[in-house]
């Protein structure tokens, strides 16, 4: 066998040629595949965060109530979040007055500190 440089052209004859002796049934399989990875592709292209769910089986895109529960599931976390952050915040919040009580007290310091 003589090594030919491949080009587009001939790919294409290539497959072509192939295409012809392909049954029907595999034919419209080979489609429908296309088309799924071709629906995919354009979920990846325009919306990640779409395309990532889709790829761990958390959207279908095909039905509206797994839209609901990815929004609920999303709201969810987006509250979760919201709260952890608040807390947080309120917790690591400034202990300035509690300084200010120490230091103008009469009694010392080690007064309040548990021996």
């Amino acid at each position: 066998m003589k090594n030919k440089k491949l080009t587009p052209g001939s790919i294409k004859y290539l497959l072509n040629h192939s295409a012809s002796s392909i049954d029907r049934a595999t034919a419209e399989s080979l489609r429908n595949s296309r088309n799924l990875a071709l629906e995919r592709h354009r979920t990846l292209q325009h919306a990640p965060v779409q395309a990532w769910l889709t790829h761990h089986g958390l959207w279908s895109g095909s039905s509206s109530s797994s839209h609901k529960h990815v929004y609920l599931a999303l709201a969810v976390l987006f509250s979760l979040c919201l709260y952890s952050g608040i807390t947080y915040i309120q917790h690591d919040r400034d202990h300035s007055d509690i300084d200010i009580e120490l230091l103008t007290d009469d009694l010392p310091v080690d007064a309040y500190v548990d021996q």
